[in-house]
């Protein structure tokens, strides 16, 4: 029985030790371009489009018309509003003379004010319903997607067209939690666009507000420093950060 348990001890000593684990591998980052700037363009009245004359893949400048609506009734109602407010003001200004040869009682003169003041505001909310007649670009860009079509009507909310600053892009990705003591605000990297097969340098701009619980990573934000006018949103790559750093 000992020569056995001894006979046992001696092969487990000499038996080569077990090979620990290999560590995990580094997450292979991807990251995508994301416009800054985009959005939904959306109705807000019911109407009947009467121009739309961008097409998908346009551009556009800010304060461009990118639809109008045909609105017959709010311009009718707009020029309602002015001749009334027009009537309103003389009246006040004739009972301003008359009160001053005391030809009206005050009350009168007020009540002619306010009503002057009233016209002001139905002359305000009258060229509100127009302004919504037409939609300007908020900004310059281009457009991603039409929805609407010319002469289509229209209900308040009705998505009509997606645009976005496509001059504007950032790159935007995960990283695991555990490396954010080494991710910060100007740290550079490069990423490389499969869409196009060119790595472009680039920099973290900011660092997303939490991390995943889930997946314990956090989004990483950064921005192309090299000069690139064939990058589009939606483009996407692998992320390589400098050994040095």
């Amino acid at each position: 029985m000992r020569r056995s348990t001894m006979i046992l001890a001696l092969a487990l000593a000499q038996a080569p030790a077990l090979a620990e684990p290999p560590a995990p591998a580094e997450l292979h980052l991807r990251a995508q371009l994301k416009a800054r700037q985009s959005t939904m363009i959306a109705s807000e009245i019911s109407a009947r489009i009467s121009q739309l004359k961008l097409h998908d893949g346009e551009r556009f400048s800010a304060g461009q018309v990118l639809i109008g609506f045909h609105c017959t009734l709010e311009e009718a109602q707009l020029s309602k509003a002015q001749a009334t407010l027009g009537k309103k003001i003389r009246t006040y200004e004739v009972n301003q003379q008359l009160e001053t040869r005391r030809s009206i009682g005050a009350l009168e003169l007020a009540v002619s004010k306010a009503e002057s003041e009233e016209a002001k505001a139905d002359l305000r909310i009258a060229q509100a319903m127009v302004d919504r007649c037409v939609i300007h670009a908020p900004f310059s860009g281009k457009v991603s997607e039409v929805i609407a079509r010319p002469y289509q009507s229209v209900r308040p909310g009705d998505p009509l067209l997606e645009i976005l600053d496509d001059k504007d892009l950032e790159v935007e990705f995960m990283a695991s939690s555990r490396s954010m003591p080494n991710l910060a605000p100007g740290k550079r990297f490069r990423v490389t666009l499969d869409e196009v097969a060119k790595s472009y340098q680039a920099e973290i701009t900011r660092i997303g507000g939490k991390v995943d619980p889930v997946s314990q990573t956090v989004k990483v934000y950064g921005r192309i420093i090299d000069k690139a006018d064939e990058l589009l949103p939606g483009m996407s790559g692998a992320i390589e950060f400098p050994a040095s750093q």
